[in-house]
């Protein structure tokens, strides 16, 4: 049976919007054997959990100790059919992935909880939407908090590369502050078909502006990302004085209509939440920021994510490709017809 390819009409999408929700497209007993072994696996740490006071934590290492590169995680991109539908946008041949993040989140008492931006996640729109990029350094140290300022051997700690997600300030030599790949590609393997339960939120559309903006800092003299023209890495306004701008305020302000400010007037776009049943997948863009949101109701929240990267990339640029950024459409070959057709629109 010939693997289904993307239609012209979802090439078309996909690329005005920056993101496509494809329905049913991993089998339903790969969505189960899935989350049947996340959940064995959660439920064997639980012992762990010796007071309420560490329930939490021992939630966040349940998830972070979980084998992403274990067959049923994997298999959902490579077994599934959902590789031919990347492939038939980005080109090929696509090596198969062999790993995969495994992304949970839990009900509970995240409104207290500090966010990258600065800000106390009850305080932010939109069910704490953070909206980011990939590939940004992240501070190498817990987020500061917003009671207390940090000691200088906190701050000094803070500033130290590489950051907590192994990401640096910038990379000597490719005239880039970011590291990017080709798609981000999701498996929901939780019900998120309503609001409030830790969707995927995504700035439809934004792909395309931030295309434009990297292009800009790249006549402006880069380098390309945070510290380069008209993106300050650091939001020192932010309420614990280190927030991090995790795209450019010129982006956030591209998006003022369905916005929302807190108190300090700071503007917040309104995402697009992904409504997704289990065994929905959604191919986003590098380029569109993205994050997951609160969970607001009763059940934890399971996504399983894929890194896709061009198999055309140089090898000496893996891990920065500076035309990924201001080309954003150079390493999509499936997607060129459409493309030549739309950006004549």
């Amino acid at each position: 049976m010939p693997t289904r390819q993307l239609t012209d009409d979802e090439k078309r999408k996909l690329y005005r919007d920056g993101f496509l929700i494809v329905r049913k497209a991993v089998p339903e007993q790969m969505v189960e054997d899935a989350r049947r072994h996340l959940n064995v696996h959660m439920g064997a740490m639980r012992g762990q959990a010796m007071s309420a006071k560490k329930i939490d934590l021992v939630r966040q290492n349940a998830v972070a100790t979980v084998d992403g590169t274990h067959h049923v995680f994997t298999d959902l991109y490579n077994a599934s059919g959902l590789k031919g539908l990347v492939k038939s946008a980005i080109g090929g041949p696509l090596p198969d992935a062999m790993g995969a993040q495994v992304a949970t989140n839990f009900p509970g008492r995240q409104e207290e909880s500090v966010n990258e931006a600065g800000y106390r996640d009850g305080d932010t729109p939109f069910h704490g939407w953070c909206g980011h990029l990939d590939g940004l350094w992240n501070g190498a140290a817990p987020v500061p908090g917003i009671e207390q300022p940090m000691s200088g051997s906190e701050r000094r700690k803070w500033y130290q590369d590489p950051a907590r997600n192994g990401c640096s300030r910038s990379y000597e030599g490719t005239g880039m502050n970011i590291t990017n790949f080709t798609a981000l590609v999701g498996v929901a393997l939780s019900d998120q078909r309503r609001e409030g339960v830790g969707n995927l939120g995504l700035l439809k559309g934004a792909h395309l502006k931030m295309g434009e903006f990297f292009r800009w800092q790249q006549e402006g003299g880069g380098p390309l990302g945070p510290d380069g023209p008209g993106w300050s890495r650091e939001h020192t306004e932010a309420p614990n004085g280190h927030g991090l701008r995790h795209y450019p305020d010129q982006l956030r302000d591209a998006y003022k209509r369905g916005s929302e400010t807190t108190p300090d007037g700071r503007l917040w776009p309104k995402p697009t939440l992904m409504k997704l049943a289990p065994g929905d997948a959604v191919i986003v863009h590098f380029a569109t920021p993205h994050s997951a949101t609160r969970v607001d109701g009763p059940d934890p929240r399971h996504m399983v994510y894929f890194r896709v990267m061009s198999p055309d990339r140089p090898e000496d640029q893996r891990r920065a490709y500076s035309p990924g950024l201001t080309d954003i459409w150079k390493e999509w070959k499936g997607m060129r017809r459409v493309v030549k057709e739309l950006s004549k629109v």
